[in-house]
């Protein structure tokens, strides 16, 4: 539930007419543009017959379409802010936003500029936002939620957010070159195009972004590693965490999403796919790192320590997330930290291009890409990728969210 834009207030307005009033009718002299109009009379309550007040809704004729008391009573309030008219074709406009005055659509009772001019179906005017009035009312609109083509900062509580980066579609090579070093023979290189967009979590899932979502910490139970601590607090990422609890984690996500109508109409939260994975890990990159360099050593590489957490660098632990240097589509983490749950299992790449790829169909393992703390160079490349059954838990599984098109 919204307030209607401009475009679908004049729309809905004219029910299919293109005059001056939404009956088929015109002012049809100049006195009449400010005085008494008679087409304008069965429709509207205006300056020149209310008797300078608001009148109940739905005495006046409806439109073609139903819709009662678009012509006066009280002017309504639009979404979008008043700025001018493109000139070209557009398609589900919403107008300008970098002022507080947004659009007032149909007129009032109540002005003498409320005569049958103010009235007319294209007539626009503005108001402060928070500007009241007795000739200031609105409809809702009950309508799609529109999809942001844009980055994202979902609440998930008072004090805890979820950023969310938008990747556009594209095609890339996914895979290594044979000559990569550190490459394993699963890095078939192949093209993969990825039709729709999608966001991407713009880190690793957070404990506090788990804990508010699923009310438990599974990283902070000490007893379970003997003693150790391998990192707790809050901007964390969540870690001993299967692939289906990652699954319930986005299935919560998408209701709690749901319910607050901040759901795009056809996404849903859930992992990425592994082509979406390292589409987004590679930022247009084709290096074994999302930096634009390759390794110089398998096990301990100083351009590691640029772009992730692993073993050499991490102290034997993990640490908060966005601490290392970002990809250029900004996101972090990609590299170490945690491994990541990936949507598909697990199985052998194609040799040939592909479109929208799912994985295996036969595999019990899901795919894990990303790297850890607790690896060497190797294991954080782009492109590198394992299998494990998807109730696996350990101290180094991760995961972070794409909200992307429902399969």
């Amino acid at each position: 539930y919204t307030l209607p834009t401009e475009a679908q207030w004049e729309y809905a307005c004219r029910a299919g007419t293109t005059t001056a009033f939404n009956n088929g009718t015109n002012i049809e002299t100049e006195e009449q543009i400010y005085g008494e109009c008679p087409n304008l009379d069965p429709l509207a309550w205006y300056y020149h017959n209310s008797g300078s007040k608001t009148h109940p809704v739905g005495l006046k004729q409806p439109n073609a379409w139903g819709l009662y008391d678009m012509h006066g009573n009280v002017m309504e309030w639009c979404l979008d802010v008043k700025g001018r008219y493109p000139t070209t074709p557009v398609v589900d406009p919403v107008g300008e936003d970098t002022e507080p005055y947004p659009a007032v659509r149909g007129g009032s009772y109540s002005y003498y500029d409320d005569s049958a001019k103010g009235c007319r179906s294209a007539e626009r005017d503005t108001r402060l936002n928070t500007a009241t009035s007795t000739s200031l009312g609105f409809r809702v609109a009950l309508a799609p939620v529109p999809v942001p083509t844009k980055d994202m900062t979902i609440p998930l509580s008072e004090d805890v957010n979820l950023d969310m980066i938008w990747i556009e579609p594209g095609t890339f090579l996914m895979g290594s070159p044979e000559d990569e070093l550190g490459r394993e023979d699963n890095e078939v290189q192949h093209q993969v195009t990825l039709t729709q967009g999608y966001w991407l979590g713009k880190y690793e899932v957070t404990q506090a972004q788990y804990e508010t979502i699923m009310g438990n910490n599974p990283s902070d139970q000490p007893e379970l590693f003997e003693g150790f601590c391998f990192g707790i607090g809050a901007n964390y990422p969540v870690y001993f965490v299967n692939w289906i609890e990652a699954m319930e984690f986005c299935k919560k996500l998408n209701e709690q999403e749901k319910t607050a109508g901040r759901l795009p109409e056809g996404y849903e939260y859930t992992l990425p796919t592994e082509a979406q994975w390292e589409y987004a890990c590679r930022a247009g990159t084709t290096t074994a790192l999302n930096s634009g360099k390759n390794l110089s050593d398998e096990v301990e590489c100083p351009e590691v320590d640029e772009v992730g957490w692993y073993w050499f660098n991490c102290d034997v632990k993990t640490h908060p997330v966005g601490q290392k240097k970002p990809n250029a589509w900004r996101l972090y983490d990609m590299h170490g930290n945690v491994w990541e749950w990936c949507l598909d299992k697990y199985g052998d790449y194609p040799t040939e291009a592909v479109t929208d790829p799912l994985g295996s169909t036969s595999s019990v393992e899901r795919v894990m890409r990303g790297g850890s703390w607790d690896g060497g160079a190797s294991y954080s490349r782009s492109a590198y990728r394992w299998g494990i059954e998807f109730n696996g838990q350990y101290y180094t599984f991760g995961f972070r969210v794409a909200l992307a098109p429902v399969k």
